[in-house]
């Protein structure tokens, strides 16, 4: 069960610890109100020396998504989401921490919005590149699926346990 503010909004820590990735979506739009959000999520997200050199490019329509689908060896399933978001970057100036916390800070907000997401990656830069007009020296090699969760969201057939924090963190030196 989510914890809830007094303003209503999932309290930040619950969001962090309850997210999950769900790859089953409805077919309802997400509201630009909130689509605005999720992205603003991902441009606070801090950049190296603040170059900020990653674009989003969100991907709605259907042809869009079927073509990405063709740019991963496990992304078959992304076309059912309401959007993609593709964190593209220029070749000679790639950051994939950065790309990482803005993914992270989007999906995190995506959840505390009520909507599923789900990272990928893709493989095929060609593919990607090809499906979103990239220029060729730009890549796209992660996007995140978003849409509204379906109601009973099947458990995943890798679920499991996350290792004990006593069993995660080491202080000071290794033993």
């Amino acid at each position: 069960m989510s914890q809830m503010s007094d303003t209503g909004a999932m309290d930040t820590y619950e969001a962090i610890i309850s997210k999950r990735d769900i790859r089953h979506y409805t077919d309802q739009p997400i509201a630009d109100d909130v689509m605005g959000r999720v992205l603003q999520a991902g441009r606070m997200a801090g950049s190296a020396k603040n170059l900020e050199v990653n674009r989003l490019i969100v991907v709605q329509d259907q042809a869009g998504q079927d073509a990405l689908a063709e740019a991963g060896d496990f992304s078959s399933w992304i076309g059912s989401s309401a959007a993609i978001v593709g964190f593209a970057s220029p070749q000679k100036d790639t950051r994939l921490f950065d790309v990482g916390r803005q993914a992270q800070n989007m999906m995190i907000a995506a959840h505390a919005e009520g909507l599923a997401t789900c990272p990928v990656t893709l493989h095929h830069q060609d593919k990607a590149r090809s499906a979103v007009g990239l220029p060729a020296d730009w890549d796209m090699t992660m996007i995140i699926t978003m849409g509204w969760p379906i109601a009973e969201v099947p458990d995943s057939p890798l679920k499991r346990t996350r290792v004990p924090l006593d069993d995660l963190v080491r202080y000071d030196r290794w033993s």
